[in-house]
């Protein structure tokens, strides 16, 4: 059985203990847990466990580790990738370190279904990236990136 796409946006909020509750119709992935980490944009990145090596292999696996910037970035994520358990109410916790590389200060954030992971940003930045986007031109966006596929 193929499992559904993560996609959405979700106003979450942490707890007093800055644990987040992944919300009920996106748990089923998690199961087996979750890799919990610094991601490439100023957010944060919450992979099924058991698919964690593949998204790095599909992504990062042809860079050599002969070259600097690869081996920093690959230090990068897996310095900042922590497993965990999601617990019975679904939450998994966001550490200091986590939540300071995400810009999150307060109790709100934004969890953003990607298609095959999750990420979550501050919302004041994930906001402020779409707007941008918008102003740029979704189209314009889109035929650039066809173009450079093609």
């Amino acid at each position: 059985m193929q499992r559904r796409l993560l996609s959405g946006m979700y106003e979450c909020s942490l707890d007093n203990r800055f644990r987040l509750a992944i919300p009920a119709r996106l748990r089923e992935p998690f199961a087996e847990g979750a890799m919990v980490g610094w991601w490439i944009d100023e957010c944060l990145v919450v992979v099924p466990s058991a698919e964690w090596t593949s998204l790095i292999d599909r992504t990062f696996g042809t860079m050599s580790v002969l070259d600097d910037e690869a081996r920093e970035l690959n230090r990068f994520l897996s310095a900042g990738a922590f497993h965990h358990e999601l617990d019975k109410q679904g939450r998994i916790p966001l550490t200091a370190e986590l939540r300071e590389h995400a810009g999150i200060e307060d109790n709100k954030v934004r969890l953003v279904g990607t298609g095959e992971y999750l990420e979550i940003w501050e919302p004041g930045r994930i906001a402020e990236r779409f707007a941008k986007f918008r102003r740029e031109g979704v189209s314009h966006h889109a035929k650039r990136l066809a173009a450079r596929v093609s």
